[in-house]
């Protein structure tokens, strides 16, 4: 069997009794504790670098945050860091919305099925269901419930590719070929 990687928060919730379906663990918070009987799960403290990024995206974002984020590190405030952080991740959001004409109040199915064309191929038709089997129960006229909202203006599902990439060429000829449920709008790392 081939190796199973984990990427988690915490490895000290893996006992031994896990090593048959994960191989090794890369964590993020670095609390590895040995259990009663000394086991200490395979794993490596992988750090927050995904957490750091995202955060100084946020930031770089933000007209109020930017000034923040230095060349190799940002300042953030112990007092006020999730209400800034929740203001600019608005901000993104509404920014967003707006250059693509989302209703402030529509509802989004953000995808990213991978950059790779084995990994795409793999997804692409699963997700496509999917979504349409979503939009079909939740959406009038198809839902059963009475308060359902129409399709068109009220859902709209958001394809991210990475521009350039196989899986991106692959997708969209998947797309031109397969019907597409509902409002589909494609982005990459560039307009994403």
């Amino acid at each position: 069997m081939p190796k199973r990687h984990f990427f988690t928060r915490f490895v000290r919730d893996l006992k031994d009794y896990n090593l048959p379906a994960i191989d090794y663990c890369h964590y993020t918070v670095p609390l590895n504790t040995a259990h009663h009987n000394g086991f200490v799960y395979p794993g490596e403290y992988v750090g927050q670098y995904g957490i750091y990024d995202a955060v100084k995206h946020v930031y770089g974002k933000s007209k109020n945050l930017k000034h923040l984020a230095k060349d190799d590190y940002l300042l953030t405030s112990k007092r006020y860091f999730a209400a800034d952080m929740e203001k600019a991740i608005e901000g993104i959001r509404d920014t967003f919305r707006a250059e693509h004409k989302i209703d402030p109040n529509a509802h989004v199915i953000f995808v990213s099925p991978g950059n790779e064309k084995a990994e795409v191929e793999f997804c692409m038709e699963n997700l496509r269901k999917g979504v349409k089997e979503f939009l079909l129960k939740y959406s009038a006229p198809t839902s059963l419930s009475p308060k359902a909202l129409p399709l068109e203006g009220n859902f709209t599902t958001i394809l991210s590719l990475h521009s350039g990439s196989d899986g991106e060429a692959w997708v969209k000829d998947y797309l031109d070929k397969h019907e597409w449920t509902g409002r589909l709008i494609l982005v990459s790392g560039e307009n994403n």
